[in-house]
């Protein structure tokens, strides 16, 4: 009997153990496939690690180093077998022979700088890469963003609208009004559900764009609830250290490196051979040599060499010019977050509030009758103008920054 119930318990811990294990995995699983939110420095994170292009040139200075071991590399070795008769007796000399050719250490070197130097070029496109990835996203973070605040907006507007309809409704049963504030607001209302659904529909697109930029699917929406001024630091940093910048500069190294690559062709290979012979039957004879195989003709590699140097003033003026085009962008993003930014105090300090306290009289004035509706709904169409403007306006300051940011960080 005990031992009956002892069986029981033991299947019954068991069984239990089985299914707490299935749900902790379910639970697991579901939770790495949840719908999350992502705020604009976790989608910057992201796009800079795992973007297909950044792996890329991961594998490409990968590929540059790994390169640095071919610099070693040493003529093949030559093998061959010779041999010189007098007559049919076999007294002759049979020789077998190795020949090996053996480059300058210098050769190897010059290579193994040019590998490196390649490959922090590649280092440097990899940071000008991610910091044009760095704008996009966070370009389109706040584009998502803006469309998310005005579906903000829009509620807020449908809110007021209705307290007005109900204000409407209320004079128009008293018989203070007829019918036509309240038809006056509800088709005001019908405008903004209907801009509602084409912002909805906007905010969807974008966030799919989002989405396919992460090569994430389960992105819900953003971790930010509403647009507001992005607060970035100004930056100390000169143009010359933009990796577009350095990028060229290191070029410009490769490239003399490349042109010291080249010049090797012109150093002499220390040559060495070794035979082993038969003379007149005699069996073993030795020999060894050792000399210099030195290029007798230099004009080709001096015209590569030459023309490379061309390489590096085209490179030169390629610098000179990204710095200009650097300078300028960052003095036209100066300029623009210095207008934007009075023009959004001004929102702020002066318009937005003056308009709340006009739309905040004005409802309070046409409940007791002392405003006309037409009044009401002129005032609260200011408002949704001044407050979309608002909101324009930091989404163009907040682009603004961005680009600033990628300029000189």
């Amino acid at each position: 009997m005990n031992k009956t119930i002892n069986r029981s318990l033991i299947f019954y811990f068991q069984r239990t153990n089985i299914y707490i294990s299935i749900s902790f995995l379910l639970l697991t699983s579901l939770g790495l496939k949840a719908q999350t939110t992502i705020s604009m420095q976790e989608a910057i994170e992201r796009i800079k690690t795992q973007h297909p292009n950044v792996l890329q040139q991961d594998l490409y200075i990968q590929q540059q180093r790994i390169l640095k071991d071919a610099g070693k590399v040493q003529p093949a070795m030559g093998m061959g077998y010779s041999f010189e008769e007098l007559g049919l007796a076999g007294s002759g000399v049979h020789s077998i022979y190795l020949q090996q050719d053996f480059n300058l250490p210098q050769v190897a070197q010059r290579k193994v700088a040019l590998q490196e130097a390649l490959a922090q070029t590649g280092e440097w496109q990899k940071a000008a890469t991610q910091k044009q990835l760095e704008r996009s996203v966070a370009g389109l973070y706040q584009q998502i963003l803006f469309l998310k605040s005005q579906q903000n907006l829009n509620t807020e507007l449908l809110d007021l609208y209705t307290k007005i309809e109900k204000i409407a409704q209320k004079r128009a049963e008293v018989g203070e009004t007829g019918q036509l504030p309240i038809i006056s607001t509800q088709s005001a209302k019908q405008q903004i559900q209907l801009q509602q659904m084409n912002t909805q529909q906007n905010y969807t697109t974008q966030l799919m764009l989002l989405q396919q930029f992460l090569m994430d699917n389960n992105i819900e929406g953003l971790s930010d609830t509403a647009l507001v001024p992005l607060s970035i630091p100004a930056s100390t940093n000169e143009i010359e250290t933009h990796p577009l910048v350095q990028q060229i500069d290191q070029q410009m190294t490769a490239n003399t490196l490349q042109s010291e690559v080249i010049k090797s062709q012109l150093l002499p290979q220390i040559s060495t051979s070794f035979q082993v012979q038969v003379v007149d039957q005699t069996f073993p004879n030795f020999g060894a040599q050792i000399g210099l195989n030195v290029p007798l003709f230099s004009k080709g590699i001096k015209a590569q060499v030459k023309a490379n140097e061309l390489t590096t003033k085209i490179l030169a003026q390629n610098k000179t010019w990204q710095i200009q085009q650097l300078n300028s962008q960052k003095a036209i993003a100066l300029n623009q977050m210095t207008l934007l930014q009075e023009q959004l105090s001004h929102f702020e300090q002066v318009l937005l509030p003056n308009l709340q306290q006009q739309q905040a009289l004005s409802q309070q004035a046409y409940s007791i009758g002392e405003l006309d509706y037409l009044n009401v709904l002129q005032g609260l169409t200011q408002i949704i103008a001044a407050k979309q403007r608002y909101l324009q306006l930091i989404l163009q300051l907040n682009l603004a920054w961005i680009d600033y940011r990628y300029l000189v960080k």
